[in-house]
């Protein structure tokens, strides 16, 4: 990957004398010349840039004015001075260095010394700055696939979006049709294949589709996947091509380059990521797009629509784990638009379509809470431990005093033993006895004389297990097995709403304080939850 550097300077040959320096002194770099003052403010606004160099001035505009510009707008990256008398003025700011054009051999040792700050080598510092300049470009293409309402607009920024990522001289945008590859779109310095269609089996990109991995090719020459003559008319001398969508490619990303180059670890990583946020972008637009057309069909399409979006949405479940993070946005438009169509043209659907759209608007605010569960799911597994003595007591406590609060109209015998001190996380503990609490509140909620008891005893094993026990709805003690898997539910949700996720928390967060948890019960005749934690007179016990 490529250094970026800005530069200031409007001779064009002077110009050449400094490309030429850096490309002598081993410098890999991409270098954006500029000639005047508002050019060199509009290249700025693109905060991509590892190093800025500098004239003395251009006309209308000095040098001292190209630093401040620099240090306001990107601020912490270097900025040294190429000028035919380089000196540093008095004012409260300073270039990173200097260097007169006179000695342009000293430029690229400059250029390495200011970015080995950090006491890594050079070319590690290279390599870091490259890849963080490649994070940067990742994110900002995420963004707008993110705003992308069309598969053409998604298209056009990976297009670009992969050449720039990896300074590759081209890049194709593939998709799958059936079992032929179709090279829908193109970024290139010479014509690549846009428009034309190959079988599956007899192109790379389909070799990365039908085996799900990326394909890496320093020599498209001596590569036995390569077919003879493929790249003879074209500029390709290396390649990497990922596929979209790894479970079920639906699609690849194809990177070229006019010189032998192998993509490195992080550049591969950089495109798959891309490859990744492509699919979700992919499958958001197929969602909006099919929203979109089918509101304005008839009842009986209203109807087939419904059972579509099912299978899309169940599409979109099987990803969540890997995905989270990319998804909150496609939902919230998803119920932004339901609403907006509610509220604005309501007098353009019967009954039927505005229950649809309801059930479309409730889908999705289900899923971001299945997300944000994941997430909080996530965090308990991944959260530092900082143990310390905790009164479980007095925590239950306060965990009642909120289920009351939140149903006054209940009545429900809470017994909370005295003194159960553990030695343990206060928060993580906490998330778990909330859990365990709810759980027992909730499937009480039907009982006319509910009642729940927190306390301890000990097992068979001579330990001291905690409990929630309660005389609420119980369930079939042959499914216990499947209580601590997430969304795994022993009722429906119109029964006892929820999603599945509050036990897999309480089993996360017992193991993770070397604990045990388990359940006993029988249907309509209540539940016990036990766990075991180290007590605080257990010395020698921490958690893990």
């Amino acid at each position: 990957m490529k250094l970026r550097i800005l530069h200031l300077e409007d001779n064009i040959a002077d110009a050449d004398l400094v490309r030429l320096s850096l490309v002598r002194g081993g410098l890999n770099c991409d270098i954006l010349p500029v000639s005047s003052g508002d050019a060199f403010l509009d290249a700025l606004q693109r905060p991509e840039f590892d190093v800025i160099l500098s004239d003395s001035g251009v006309p209308g505009f000095d040098g001292g004015a190209a630093l401040a510009a620099a240090h306001d707008r990107c601020p912490g990256v270097p900025f040294i001075l190429v000028s035919g008398c380089p000196q540093n003025g008095g004012g409260p700011r300073q270039p990173t260095s200097s260097v007169g054009k006179s000695e342009l051999e000293r430029l690229a040792p400059l250029i390495r010394s200011a970015l080995h700050g950090n006491g890594a080598s050079p070319e590690e510092e290279l390599e870091t700055a490259s890849y963080v300049w490649g994070m940067q470009q990742l994110v900002s293409a995420v963004q707008r696939l993110s705003l992308a309402r069309s598969r053409q607009a998604v298209i056009d920024v990976v297009r670009h979006c992969a050449r720039n990522l990896v300074g590759a001289d081209g890049a194709s945008f593939i998709l799958r049709d059936g079992d032929e590859c179709v090279y829908v779109d193109e970024d290139a310095i010479a014509p690549l294949w846009k428009g034309q269609r190959f079988p599956i089996g007899a192109c790379i990109s389909g070799w990365a589709m039908l085996n799900r991995q990326p394909a890496v090719i320093k020599d498209v020459e001596q590569d036995a996947r390569i077919a003879n003559l493929s790249y003879r008319n074209t500029f390709v001398k290396s390649l990497a091509v990922m596929p979209i969508r790894t479970l079920a490619p639906v699609g690849a990303i194809g990177v070229y380059w006019a010189r032998t180059h192998r993509a490195t670890s992080e550049e591969v990583e950089l495109l798959q990521a891309l490859a990744d946020s492509t699919s979700v972008a992919l499958e958001s637009v197929d969602v909006m797009s099919n929203l979109e057309r089918r509101i304005t069909e008839r009842t009986s399409e209203l109807r087939r629509r419904s059972a579509e979006l099912d299978v899309v949405n169940k599409e979109l479940e099987t990803f969540l784990h890997s995905v989270a993070h990319d998804l909150r946005s496609p939902l919230i438009t998803i119920d932004g638009f339901t609403q907006v169509l509610l509220e604005n043209h309501t007098d353009q659907l019967d009954e039927t379509g505005r229950e649809h759209l309801d059930r479309i608007s409730a889908g999705a605010r289900r899923m971001h809470r299945l997300i944000n569960d994941l997430v909080e799911l996530s965090k308990v597994v991944r959260a530092p431990l900082r143990t310390g003595n905790l009164d479980l007591s007095r925590v239950a406590a306060e965990i009642a005093g909120r289920l009351r609060e939140s149903a006054p109209e209940r009545t429900v015998s809470l017994v909370i033993a005295d003194n159960l001190n553990v030695e343990g996380d206060p928060a993580l503990l906490r998330i778990a006895l909330e859990n365990l609490f709810s759980n027992a509140w909730k499937f009480t909620s039907k009982s006319p004389n509910a009642r729940i008891e927190f306390g301890s005893r000990l097992d068979r094993c001579g330990r001291r297990a905690f409990f929630v026990r309660d005389n609420g709805v119980g369930f079939d003690p042959k499914y216990a097995a499947n209580l601590f898997s997430p969304f795994r539910r022993l009722h429906t949700e119109s029964q006892f709403p929820g999603s599945g996720i509050g036990l897999a928390m309480v089993q996360r967060v017992i193991h993770r304080h070397s604990g045990e948890v388990w359940a006993e019960a029988a249907a309509d005749r209540g539940a016990c939850f036990y766990f075991t934690l180290p007590s605080a007179e257990d010395a020698g016990l921490g958690p893990r």
